[in-house]
């Protein structure tokens, strides 16, 4: 209906959605009849998947101790012990990943009084090492990747 094989008017109910003359649907079962295959449904009509996948790109590899470098430069007026809320503001991650890298142990956080504190050579690494491998990067961290690849 929806395709155009039979005219028909779409009043929008829910039910009895479409009103059909019966010389149109006698015109369709005889093209049904006579060729089939010109009536085939159309590809992907019932699917609810992606159509297409997305080429995953390839990261460029980096030299992880220049890239290091270039952070400590970057980053040399923070302090030495960061909040959950500094990480964010450098990585452009949030809170609750931050907190996941902290619980998985790839960077280092402290439990101190109510909050943790990172050291910021523990995170500097991990942005230079591990992160890079992350598929789903921040716009910031994207952002510092290329302030590297283009000096």
């Amino acid at each position: 209906m929806e395709n155009g094989y039979i005219p028909c008017e779409d009043t929008g109910k829910k039910t009895r959605r479409f009103k059909i003359q019966i010389t149109d649907v006698i015109a369709y079962l005889t093209r049904l009849k006579e060729s089939p295959e010109t009536l085939l449904t159309p590809p992907g009509i019932f699917s609810s998947g992606i159509k297409y996948k997305p080429k995953r790109q390839t990261a460029k590899a980096i030299n992880s101790e220049k890239f290091m470098a270039m952070l400590k430069n970057k980053w040399h007026t923070f302090p030495d012990a960061l909040t959950v809320n500094d990480v964010t503001k450098l990585t452009g991650y949030c809170q609750t990943t931050v907190s996941e890298w902290i619980k998985a142990e790839k960077i280092t956080g402290v439990w101190y009084y109510t909050k943790y504190l990172v050291p910021k050579d523990s995170l500097i690494s991990y942005m230079a090492t591990e992160a890079c491998r992350i598929h789903q990067k921040s716009k910031k961290h994207m952002e510092l990747l290329e302030q590297y690849r283009n000096p």
